[in-house]
């Protein structure tokens, strides 16, 4: 498999409330680019932002921002023209995500023929009502993007039950940072990745890398995996001893093995002991909420077209 060619200039796109904080973050430790672009005008009050008016609705569905965001897709056209990567940043577990992640993968893709990297949170489980949509943007977005990374929250939740949802937040909004620092020097074949990580900086990289594959195997088939990229803190690695122990443990875990890639991050990079980014060839649990992905996508019908509510007016007289 060839791996995906990073293309500057690039420009990161937070999209909604959870996209501009993790993209202005990430701002501060790289030379890219940064938008943010949200129907909700708490977040455009920062330079290079685009408001998404969706009057006269004061609290818009999905269908109804995205038909909001096609006014404004020329403007968008316009800026995403600049550069040669577009990287962008969404909750899928939000009505702001799911509505405009897929139709700027789309604009940026298949209109300006640009490189798309995305990078999206799904939704708790308890979430219910957003599960199904959620899974529809995603596979939108694996349609429409070069690179698909994926961080479930609800896997990492899953297994470190004693956290609060705010220290969830925090934790794996710091290792797609620190993922995106990483972008420009990294081998990405093409595909969809799922991020793993752990829950404490006091962890040793062993307990570290455990909890990691807990949270990998929560969220797919052990049997969808290949490519697995594992990023150490320089900082708590220990000796090459040491390191040659692990990666000869990750190298024996189910479909893993030949396939396992090790690359060191200095300490400064970030506070985790361990994160773990594996492509997905096959199914994961994101597939399930989605009772129709069962569809194959050349027997869909209209699917080129994302799903949108615009408002239609017909003068239709009275006959009576």
């Amino acid at each position: 498999m060839d791996n995906f060619e990073f293309k500057g200039p690039v420009l990161l796109v937070g999209i909604g409330g959870l996209g501009r904080k993790i993209a202005l973050e990430a701002k501060r430790c790289t030379d890219f680019d940064c938008m943010v672009i949200s129907n909700d005008k708490r977040d455009v009050e920062d330079e290079n932002s685009l408001y998404v008016d969706c009057r006269p609705w004061i609290n818009p569905g999905i269908f109804r921002i995205r038909s909001s965001l096609q006014n404004y897709e020329s403007e968008i056209m316009k800026i995403f023209s600049r550069y040669g990567t577009v990287i962008l940043i969404s909750n899928l577990g939000g009505n702001s995500g799911t509505a405009i992640s897929p139709l700027l993968s789309n604009i940026a893709k298949f209109s300006l023929n640009l490189k798309v990297i995305n990078f999206v949170v799904m939704p708790f489980r308890y979430e219910k009502e957003r599960l199904f949509n959620s899974a529809v943007s995603l596979k939108r977005l694996n349609s429409a993007s070069d690179a698909v990374f994926v961080i479930d929250n609800d896997a990492f939740l899953e297994i470190n039950p004693d956290l609060s949802l705010e220290e969830c937040f925090s934790i794996t909004n710091k290792t797609l940072v620190h993922i995106i620092k990483l972008m420009p020097s990294i081998n990405l074949p093409p595909g969809k990745r799922i991020i793993s990580t752990s829950s404490s900086e006091e962890l040793g990289v062993e307990n570290a890398l455990r909890d990691s594959l807990a949270m990998l195997y929560s969220s797919s088939d052990p049997d969808s995996l290949g490519k697995s990229f594992l990023y150490i803190n320089n900082g708590i690695a220990g000796s090459i001893g040491n390191l040659n122990s692990i990666i000869d443990k990750l190298r024996k875990i189910q479909n893993i093995d030949r396939n396992a890639e090790i690359d060191l991050s200095p300490s400064r990079t970030f506070d985790r002991p361990v994160n773990l980014v594996t492509l997905v060839q096959g199914h994961s649990k994101f597939d399930s909420y989605d009772p129709l992905a069962i569809i194959p996508g050349d027997s869909c019908l209209d699917w080129e077209i994302p799903e949108s509510h615009p408002d239609i007016v017909l003068p239709l007289s009275n006959i009576e």
